[in-house]
């Protein structure tokens, strides 16, 4: 491996006279200040191929929020985004704060994963912005024919891009930053990262928080339609528990039944159901066409939030009286969530298709979530998508004494509870909580950064008091009752 650097050198860590990381751009370059005073930005290079030192080099993006304190502990957390294809760096926009606790003693470290973010990102085309307006036959035939295009593309690089090799470039960052030892954050995808790094380098892990645990059993995405129903259905059952929300807004899965009825049949008249609505940052009128399968998707999207989901039965309640300008909304933030996320798909598809897709043997992969088959459209991909062989051990269930703390939220419609408490029967230093109410990713909610700083600060689950968790209940689902109320009565005109 060789280092490079970006910016004037100041590091309070140095661990080689030519540091790897750099002040940060400040804001008369980018426009921006740097998230946190003395944030360190840097790049690593290594070779693509690890075992050949002849083959091509790549760099990995690094991004370092040192320790508020001037005496740091010597071992940082490391944090790790999911995805897969997200990017560490950018995540630290979204989580820095979270992690303010465990901040004043140590270092954040964030690394784009090789062929995420900056680090060599393997992306294929996005489609044109007229994708919006053609019939679901065309976008099938374009995203066809350009995923086998993007195939042929990486066909000899996209087995240098899964999990594995991922776990050693983050060890050759350790060794470049001076670590002996460090600490993970994993989410999502992310805790399958750390549970590969505990595997490979058990000796330089401290502890690992894992957020919404996704081992490799969880074969993506064959459980996505059992697991998102589940979750449809549980806030669908509290909805009706509640007084309010059951008498605006009825049942949610008869309503989305219906809705679907009449999705289908206009798509199969060719009379596709078109929503205008007002896009009030750029003053203009947008146009979205839906259709069922889109309609699964978007009520999909918005499991992931505890606050979205909050807004389900209204959406959904609209939505059956032919009222489409919430879900419209929806689909616009959903969008502009996911662009954010800056997911680089061809290398999502490397990992999926050769740790997941290998493993699906599953009854489950056959259901569908309302009428979107996750399975046959990741299938249609990795149809097409090249192939690489992992070592068996690879496959093992992670057994561990390394000090572990699990999270789990318990409307979460992709990792739900029942994986982590597998994962934990394998671990001989952990514990598993699960948040009530808390959805896809519960780092942020509730009291859980503090015990994420309680844990990191001892390296042990013990005397944590974890009782504050079931505080972390469903937002009320009856958010737009009170306006709906003040309509009938006439008081909202």
């Amino acid at each position: 491996m060789s280092l490079t650097a970006c910016n004037p050198q100041s590091n309070k860590n140095e661990s080689t006279e030519n540091s790897i990381l750099k002040p940060c751009p400040g804001f008369s370059e980018t426009g921006y200040p740097p998230l946190v005073d003395g944030a360190e930005c840097g790049e690593l290079l290594v070779n693509e191929n690890p075992d050949n030192p002849q083959s091509k080099k790549i760099s990995l993006n690094i991004l370092r929020l040192p320790a508020i304190s001037p005496v740091a502990e010597k071992d940082p957390l490391f944090l790790i985004q999911g995805g897969p294809g997200g990017s560490s760096v950018e995540m630290a926009k979204q989580i820095h704060y979270v992690f303010w606790d465990v901040r004043k003693n140590r270092d954040l470290i964030f690394v784009d994963q090789r062929g995420t973010g900056k680090s060599n990102p393997l992306k294929c085309k996005k489609p044109p912005e007229a994708v919006n307006d053609w019939k679901e036959m065309q976008k099938r035939e374009w995203m066809d024919t350009e995923i086998q295009r993007c195939a042929d593309e990486f066909r000899a690089s996209s087995a240098f891009y899964t999990t594995p090799y991922a776990v050693r470039d983050l060890d050759l960052v350790r060794q470049a930053l001076g670590y002996e030892s460090i600490n993970l954050w994993g989410g999502s995808y992310g805790t399958r990262v750390a549970m590969e790094y505990a595997r490979q380098f058990p000796a330089n892990l401290r502890s690992m928080v894992l957020d919404g645990v996704a081992p490799v059993e969880l074969a993506l995405p064959d459980y996505f339609a059992r697991d998102a129903m589940q979750s449809l259905t549980k806030i669908n059952e509290h909805c009706l528990q509640d007084v309010n929300c059951a008498l605006l807004y009825g049942n949610m899965l008869e309503k989305i039944a219906v809705i679907l009825k009449r999705l289908e049949r206009a798509e199969s008249e060719e009379k596709p159901i078109t929503i205008e609505y007002p896009d009030p940052r750029h003053d203009q009128t947008k146009t979205m066409i839906l259709n069922a399968r889109e309609f699964s998707m978007l009520i999909f999207s918005a499991l992931y939030s505890r606050d979205l989901a909050a807004l389900l039965p209204k959406i959904i309640s609209d939505a059956e009286k032919e009222d489409y300008q919430l879900l419209a909304s929806l689909n616009d933030l959903a969008t502009k969530s996911f662009a954010n996320l800056e997911i680089s798909d061809a290398m999502r598809y490397s990992v999926v298709c050769n740790e997941d897709r290998s493993l699906s043997t599953s009854s489950e992969s056959s259901a569908t979530f309302l009428e979107y088959n996750f399975v046959e459209e990741m299938d249609r991909v990795c149809s097409r998508w090249p192939k690489t062989e992992l070592t068996a051990d690879f496959y093992h269930p992670l057994k561990t004494d390394i000090p572990a703390l699990l999270l789990s939220g318990g409307f979460d419609p992709v990792t739900p509870v029942f994986w982590a408490e597998k994962v934990n029967k394998k671990f001989g230093h952990s514990l598993s909580l699960q948040a009530p109410g808390g959805h896809h990713i519960v780092s942020t909610e509730g009291c859980v950064p503090q015990l994420i700083a309680q844990f990191y600060e001892r390296a042990s689950t013990k005397d944590l008091k974890v009782d504050c968790v079931q505080n972390i209940l469903p937002l009320p689902m009856d958010l737009g009752a009170n306006r709906e109320n003040k309509k009938q009565e006439g008081v909202e005109k």
